[in-house]
């Protein structure tokens, strides 16, 4: 119980780092004050529900690897399916700038564009992201 208050405190602050670090001036003060506090209170129950979610993906993920032969794969279609997504909402998530995203997207289903250069595998990467291979000398 602690860990998951411990979790809710600590993400709920980096919300109002992320609001304060925001620093949209387009709106109105009292408008930036209003999302800022919305953002904050549905981030409580939201926040509350991804940890819970988060836990227990990564508990069912832990036991599909142990069933499943030590298959990483399997348990990766759990992990990558409920641990990845966003804890908190932003004030742009409030003002539909950015998606709101409760589950991951296991790494085969993603598309090429949305993939980490360390996910990609090396036919994806495009030539500039691409790593010379280099060899090591040979002694003869």
């Amino acid at each position: 119980m602690r860990l998951v208050v411990f979790s809710l405190v600590l993400a709920l602050s980096f919300n109002s780092f992320a609001f304060a670090a925001e620093g949209d001036s387009t709106g109105s003060t009292a408008g930036d004050l209003g999302i800022g506090v919305a953002s904050f209170l549905v981030s409580i129950p939201y926040g509350a529900a991804k940890i819970v979610t988060a836990l227990v993906g990564g508990i069912v993920g832990g036991l599909t690897y142990l069933f499943s032969g030590f298959n990483k794969d399997a348990a990766d279609q759990v992990w990558y399916t409920t641990i990845p997504g966003d804890y908190i909402i932003t004030p742009d998530q409030l003002r539909g700038k950015r998606d709101i995203r409760f589950t991951g997207v296991p790494p085969e289903h993603r598309s090429p564009e949305n993939r980490t250069l360390e996910s990609r595998s090396p036919d994806d990467r495009s030539p500039e992201d691409r790593v010379p291979e280099t060899r090591a000398p040979q002694n003869r």
